[in-house]
């Protein structure tokens, strides 16, 4: 099998807890799993969906932290780890061995802690404030989070590239063509999202929020440590997520 093709499988086991076996990996496999994240992002986000639908009847503030808690449960917290270890290195740190002293330290500050918390209730708020188009929005924010760090590192050189403990310098060895498949993810993801029902100016609102985060936060990581790592990607993820929800809420 390809391990463009096999790599579809090994991102399940990079993004999620779900079982889906499949070990040993090639090594090259493991450079093109990024091309799926937006698609796993999608089948995730259409599960949360459906737990969304499947809780007809009871408040949309409960469907909210339900569907949240599904997503951080099936991820492991993935993401929502990298966010937090992101805050309380850069909000701890005024040099770049200490920021990235900070991001191996398991333990978790009271800036990651605050950041993890606001990030969460955030999501539970926009749910809540989208409605009968929450379904939508899970699934668009799910997949379109998971392409911007994809594209982000075809432009955007990774910091630990040469650290054999980098959890994530195995996938950094993505680069250019990883950001076009994502990119064409992407587009594909707004025309569905386009037929579901969202309305040009929300596509392009959450189009122009990725591109925010993406700027503003890229900018400012590679004047802290010189480019990506993978906890910032997943903060990347997260921040985006939450761009796209607000973006649709407020188009």
């Amino acid at each position: 099998m390809p391990a463009w093709l096999l790599a579809f499988r090994a991102s399940w086991t990079f993004l999620t807890r779900i079982p889906v076996g499949g070990f040993p990996y090639p090594q090259k496999t493991w450079e093109w799993i990024s091309i799926w994240f937006p698609i796993v992002g999608a089948i995730l986000g259409g599960l949360q969906a459906g737990l969304w639908l499947g809780l007809d009847g009871h408040s949309d503030l409960t469907r909210a932290i339900l569907v949240v808690a599904f997503s951080v449960l099936i991820t492991g917290g993935f993401h929502e780890d990298g966010l937090s270890d992101s805050v309380d290195a850069l909000g701890g740190a005024y040099d770049r061995d200490n920021v990235l002293r900070i991001l191996k330290d398991s333990r978790i500050g009271a800036f990651g802690a605050l950041a993890l918390i606001l990030a969460l209730m955030l999501k539970v708020s926009l749910l809540v404030d989208l409605g009968a188009l929450a379904p939508v929005g899970l699934v668009l924010g799910q997949s379109l989070s998971r392409a911007l760090p994809v594209m982000q590192l075809g432009v955007q050189p990774y910091a630990r590239r040469d650290d054999p403990t980098s959890k994530s310098r195995d996938v950094a060895r993505s680069g250019r063509p990883q950001a076009v498949i994502a990119g064409f993810w992407t587009l594909a993801l707004c025309a569905l999202g386009w037929r579901l029902g969202v309305s040009v100016e929300g596509l392009v609102g959450c189009l122009g929020g990725m591109l925010v985060v993406g700027l503003v936060f890229g900018l400012y990581v590679q004047r802290r440590v010189g480019g990506l790592t993978g906890d910032f990607m997943g903060a990347l993820q997260q921040l985006s997520e939450i761009a796209i929800l607000f973006a649709l809420v407020s188009l």
